[in-house]
């Protein structure tokens, strides 16, 4: 199912989304038996996941 969302609440729910994998990464990192693979996979799709932020936060800077 897809909700129409305007810019700011789409924006307000990727920041939430970026500090989960936040979370989720500091405590992979604590764990004594953490998998190197998953936490770069964890890190490619943080880093991802903000780029992308980044191009909408432009896109609504120029917008306004």
């Amino acid at each position: 199912m897809c909700l129409p969302l305007d810019q700011t609440s789409l924006l307000c729910w990727l920041h939430t989304q970026v500090r989960v994998l936040e979370a989720w990464r500091e405590e992979l990192a604590m764990q004594a038996d953490m998998d190197l693979s998953q936490i770069q996979r964890l890190e490619q799709h943080y880093q991802w996941l903000t780029g992308e932020i980044a191009v909408l936060e432009g896109e609504a800077r120029q917008a306004a």
